[in-house]
């Protein structure tokens, strides 16, 4: 069949599943599949091929001849063209149940080894204006800088005045900047060339308080005019609009490629810093610090994270990634004593003092350096460790030394069900069962979401 069909043919599918980016999945009598962005399972689309490869083939749909009951309109206007949601198009009780099919597709698919059902995800507290963090790059369009997401599989800017899944300051902050950044003198970044100065911006409040934080990414120094300017013209726009400004900030970042942030912030004005309550406990963070998206979805995963490692109350844990330390101090209140090993520098000063504020610093080890470092030198025996790495997962070598320091339980909290399950692979074939899959709405109207395995060492 790859022989015979061509890019530019109309085929008439109907899809199976979903895929881990949101495209729906057909498949032709001769076992090619075909992803139909857009598409959502048991549907019937005309479409027409743009890509032809010899594992798989994307077509794009023209016409729905059957759709989904629960296939609605997408609430942002932009939504067909931007890359920041792939499921407005779904009710949102569908979202939850494809979210599901994700993860278990990804256990089945790589795992390969027994593991229980997934049960129904659990739904965000809000599905729309959750979202706490924006980072949204800056570019030359048609002369004038423009900032907003990345348009789907590309990086061209999609124009847009809001964005429905940011909470309400975000967006207002949104559009104070875009308001200024003509006067600025702050050259867009042209990433294909390095040239250009502005390269993201950076927006951050806090949902249970009135803190909200602007910073700038920039790829190299700002001239004493440039800095006037932002003090000038952007600075007093945000002092009036949000009472509760921590801080207005630079974060250079100077390298090529897609990271978004520099390890180097510079305060223009404020503290730089934001407080976040998830009760009990209140955590401060910065610009560049990893802090969950969705912050009372997060409270909710850390109670759950707290709750099914079942601490008796003598337990020592070893948690890896710990971020600022939100989830470490969740793991404090049943367990004897949590160690903690991040990497990120500002995280772990921002670490330290989180358990101090929370008046839980005893009860809390902050190791300082990259887990690969880290966890090989490691000799104490741990009751319990728990993992929480970037979507990229864990090293091998981190996971066997995971093993061989001999815990009778590990729990893994992952944004990527397909790194989850290779991992998961491993720590299996080294001697833990998997007790239990939860997955939590941490994104609602993305295709992304947040799983927690539980896995208790055999026999």
């Amino acid at each position: 069949m790859v022989d015979v069909l061509k890019k530019g043919d109309s085929l008439l599918l109907r899809t199976e599943k979903i895929s881990s980016d949101g495209s729906g999945i057909a498949r032709l009598p001769d076992g090619l599949v075909v992803f139909v962005p857009g598409a959502l399972p048991g549907e019937s689309l005309r479409t027409r091929i743009t890509t032809l490869k010899k594992e798989y083939a994307i077509a794009a749909p023209e016409e729905i001849v059957e759709s989904h009951p629960k296939r609605t309109r997408p609430a942002c206007p932009v939504y067909d063209f931007c890359g920041g949601c792939q499921l407005q198009h779904a009710e949102y009780a569908l979202q939850l149940e494809l979210k599901q099919s994700i993860v278990h597709d990804a256990f089945t698919r790589i795992l390969k080894r027994p593991f229980p059902s997934v049960p129904p995800c659990i739904p965000s507290p809000d599905q729309m204006a959750y979202r706490n963090k924006t980072s949204l790059p800056v570019r030359s369009s048609d002369g004038k800088p423009g900032m907003g997401y990345f348009a789907r599989r590309s990086h061209a800017i999609v124009p847009m005045k809001s964005c429905p899944v940011a909470a309400g300051r975000i967006d207002e902050a949104f559009s104070i900047v875009m308001d200024a950044l003509p006067s600025l003198a702050l050259p867009p970044y042209d990433e294909r060339g390095g040239k250009g100065l502005l390269r993201h911006a950076i927006f951050r409040q806090s949902i249970e308080k009135a803190d909200t934080l602007v910073s700038l990414v920039v790829a190299g120094p700002l001239s004493a005019r440039q800095r006037n300017l932002l003090k000038t013209r952007l600075l007093p726009s945000l002092q009036t609009a949000f009472p509760g400004l921590r801080g207005l900030t630079l974060n250079l970042n100077a390298t090529a490629g897609n990271v978004i942030v520099g390890p180097n912030t510079e305060l223009l004005w404020g503290d730089g810093l934001l407080e976040e309550e998830l009760s009990p406990f209140a955590f401060e963070y910065d610009s560049t610090a990893f802090f969950q998206i969705n912050s009372r979805q997060a409270h909710a995963l850390y109670q759950y994270t707290e709750n099914i490692a079942r601490f008796s109350g003598d337990e020592s844990v070893l948690e890896l990634f710990s971020g600022i330390g939100s989830l470490t101090a969740f793991l404090t209140q049943s367990s004897r004593r949590v160690t903690a090993v991040e990497e990120w520098e500002s995280a772990v000063r921002l670490m330290k003092s989180n358990m101090a504020r929370n008046g839980i610093e005893n009860k809390a080890t902050v190791i300082a350096g990259a887990v690969e470092n880290i966890v090989p030198a490691l000799e104490e025996r741990f009751d319990v460790v728990v993992l929480d790495p970037p979507r990229t997962g864990c090293h091998p070598s981190v996971l066997h030394k995971v093993l061989s320091l001999n815990p009778q339980k590990i729990v893994y909290v992952s944004c990527n069900p397909a790194t989850l399950a290779r991992d998961a692979a491993i720590l299996f074939d080294g001697g833990f069962d998997i007790e239990g899959i939860t997955c939590f709405d941490m994104f609602p109207q993305t295709v992304h979401v947040e799983t927690v395995v539980r896995l208790s060492r055999r026999g």
